[in-house]
């Protein structure tokens, strides 16, 4: 009896040694005998993404999924709203000829790929925007996401907006206004503005734009006076001089088509982007 428990470790080192070999040739060379196993390779995920486009290229490549998502923007889109289309670019992106940037080319191709397939809707209830955005890090070789749509309610005629982003305040003008016009949230953004400035050390770059209505002169003349005017304003409510400073840029750097009403809106614009204090 004590030999056969004497044998037992070796029985069982025997058999650990069996599996081992069965799971090295089975799991790690993948050869069972004749049999060789492959391991199943997951599904890619398809690319449901209705549109896209390519580096430096303002054509849309149109998917399958372009009709349904179509359809479903523009069924919102009633009595009293826009279609707004933003079309993104990338800092270096090449400049098409007869557009400020890659992403008014883009924004107007799809808006001319949707008349083209909806002749039915009015062309001014759709205003085309470009915003610049990051580049990602496979942008020059592969697709990607560059057109925004969003609906929204038409603004009254002649009002101020203002529009706030990060460190970015843009203040929309009426038709050939050079001056704020009365609006209670104006004045209290400007003076909530002011307060701020009080407390940090932060300069204000003030840059005035306009639609393309009239000369190239007189716009760009106009712009000045709508950065000089925000500039006066925080003047007054205390904010030193030398911590603002004004451009203007007339009509050369639309951020709308201005064929339509609501683009040239959204160009009538003093843009005050706030910057900290360079220490170096």
């Amino acid at each position: 009896m004590s030999s056969r428990l004497a044998l037992l470790p070796i029985g069982l080192f025997v058999l650990w040694c069996v599996v081992c070999q069965q799971w090295y040739v089975c799991h790690i060379k993948q050869v069972c005998g004749d049999k060789v196993i492959v391991e199943p390779h997951p599904t890619p995920t398809a690319d449901t993404r209705p549109i896209v486009f390519s580096w430096s290229a303002p054509d849309p490549e149109i998917r399958p999924t372009w009709q349904a998502y179509r359809d479903s923007i523009l069924a919102k889109l009633i009595d009293g709203k826009l279609l707004e289309i933003v079309g993104l670019y990338f800092k270096d992106e090449t400049v098409p000829n007869g557009y400020a940037n890659m992403g008014l080319a883009r924004a107007a191709k799809v808006k001319e790929r949707l008349m083209e397939e909806m002749p039915s809707i009015n062309p001014e209830k759709i205003v085309v925007t470009s915003k610049l955005v990051n580049e990602p890090p496979d942008a020059r070789t592969s697709k990607f996401l560059a057109a925004d749509f969003n609906i929204k309610d038409k603004p009254k005629e002649d009002t101020v907006e203002i529009i706030e982003v990060d460190n970015t305040i843009t203040i929309l003008f009426p038709y050939a206004k050079s001056v704020k016009e009365p609006n209670p949230q104006v004045d209290e953004y400007l003076d909530k503005l002011a307060q701020r400035l009080k407390q940090t050390d932060e300069t204000v770059a003030i840059t005035g734009h306009t639609d393309d209505s009239g000369t190239v002169p007189f716009n760009q003349e106009l712009g000045m006076a709508r950065a000089k005017h925000v500039q006066d304003i925080l003047i007054s409510k205390g904010i030193k001089k030398d911590r603002l400073t004004i451009d203007s840029k007339g009509e050369l750097e639309p951020v709308a088509d201005n064929n339509t009403e609501e683009g040239s809106r959204l160009n009538r614009r003093v843009v005050l982007v706030l910057n900290k204090k360079d220490l170096s």
